[in-house]
């Protein structure tokens, strides 16, 4: 990999993508928003037009890279109970303790945006609600090794969150893992420097 590519694949060119490609392609630039709807510049290359992030590994496989994206969009847009900002929460601990940098990136900015205070950006441990701690433990069994979720973190969840909420946070954590899976195995890189957090 050069040492200006953003990834281990090679960015593929508007141009040069088969019409299954190019839906994937212009379903996943539309869908760059922030919670309230607003535009984001996090999927585009600005300079070549490729898809940045995982968006340019889902072109290689239209159909899945569709149902994918379909899922991420439902995480983001769907009709959920949990918040924007208690889901970005979550994100940004699943990301961060996988070491996906790309998607880090993308999430502090999300999260920034849904109203997640910088210092829970930075650290995600002070400053959280009963139902952010919860789902956060909630979180932390299912990034351990063989997923356990202790009866007491289970009880603890459902106490606070109730099924729907419990379900939609493991959902989240699951998809960040797949997501995850994807950067890592591409080398994917944010295009910009991230400021450190310690989640």
């Amino acid at each position: 990999m050069s040492p200006k590519a953003l990834s281990r694949l090679p960015e593929l060119l508007p141009s040069k993508l088969s019409p299954a490609q190019k839906k994937l392609y212009d379903q996943i630039a539309a869908g760059a928003k922030d919670s309230s709807g607003r535009p984001l510049k996090t999927r585009v290359n600005e300079e070549t037009g490729g898809l940045l992030g995982p968006f340019n590994a889902f072109l290689r496989s239209p159909q899945l890279g569709a149902d994918v994206a379909l899922l991420a969009e439902h995480l983001r847009f769907g009709e959920l109970e949990c918040s924007q900002r208690l889901l970005e929460i979550c994100i940004l601990r699943t990301v961060q303790r996988t070491g996906a940098l790309y998607a880090l990136w993308s999430h502090q900015k999300l999260a920034a945006a849904a109203g997640v205070a910088s210092e829970i950006i930075k650290e995600c441990k002070s400053l959280l609600s009963t139902e952010e701690a919860a789902a956060l433990a909630l979180c932390d069994e299912l990034l351990q090794p063989g997923m356990v979720v202790s009866e007491a973190t289970y009880s603890a969840a459902l106490a606070v969150l109730g099924e729907r909420r419990g379900f939609e946070v493991s959902v989240t954590a699951g998809f960040y893992l797949l997501l995850s899976a994807v950067l890592k195995t591409f080398d994917v890189r944010p295009p910009e420097d991230l400021p450190q957090s310690k989640l």
